[in-house]
């Protein structure tokens, strides 16, 4: 079984490629330094809280570098001529997506049965961006969930193979959140890719609505919503 990952450099997706390799190799991993501006401010304490407890957490403050982990190739963009040159030199049978941009049909023909995204939210009610915080905002929190699905031209759209809730522990902040999600979306791969390796393909069960589609939350926002969350495991 052939998998190559599709990801970023954070220390998050570095994390979940470690842990993947502990029970299957991946082949390569491909990653994405783009990462273009949002067209406001979005900046927030919480952003950086959030990468400190991930780094402490996982790794004591000391992340390994990328290439320390897998084979690692980067490119800006991985709708590129080159990006794409290299995905089909490696004919993969699993492609697992985690935190890239939208990528074209011609990186998804290289893999039309066994390409997999992992979306940080439940794509029937939030697609898109923050949708770990847009749900917080509007005080959904039952839509807090980490799903993996099939990928398809239209974004988060794809056929659900897999869609649970995000662990919540009593007093839990915010920054804690992300890396929960994390931990759960490896546990959903590894079941996948078990699931995979004994059938021969992913099982997926089409979405029955589409979710609203949200983009980058505004840094005032993120206010709101560390109160509501805070507020929410207060009392769990």
């Amino acid at each position: 079984m052939q998998i190559v990952v599709l990801t970023t450099g954070a220390v998050r997706r570095r994390y979940f490629v470690e842990k993947i390799q502990e029970q299957f190799q991946i082949a390569q991993v491909l990653i994405e330094s783009r990462d273009p501006p949002p067209p406001y401010p979005t900046a927030h304490p919480l952003d950086e809280a959030r990468m400190a407890h991930e780094r402490d957490h996982w790794y004591d403050g000391n992340a390994p570098a990328f290439d320390a982990i897998a084979k690692v190739k980067s490119f800006e963009n991985l709708n590129d001529p080159e990006a794409i040159t290299v995905l089909r030199s490696l004919k993969p049978d699993v492609l697992l997506v985690y935190g890239t941009g939208r990528l074209s049909k011609a990186v998804l023909d290289q893999c039309p049965d066994g390409s997999a995204n992992f979306h940080n939210g439940d794509p029937e009610a939030y697609r898109g961006l923050d949708c770990h915080l847009w749900p917080l905002f509007h005080g959904d929190f039952n839509a807090l969930r980490m799903t993996m699905h099939r990928v398809e031209p239209e974004l988060d759209a794809g056929g659900i193979i897999d869609r649970r809730p995000v662990p919540l522990q009593r007093g839990m902040p915010l920054s804690h959140l992300r890396r929960s999600a994390t931990e759960l979306t490896i546990d959903i791969a590894i079941n996948a890719l078990s699931d995979f390796k004994n059938n021969g393909c992913f099982t997926s069960t089409s979405q029955s609505q589409k979710g609203r589609y949200y983009s980058y939350m505004p840094a005032q926002l993120k206010d709101i919503c560390t109160r509501k969350f805070e507020r929410y495991t207060s009392a769990l």
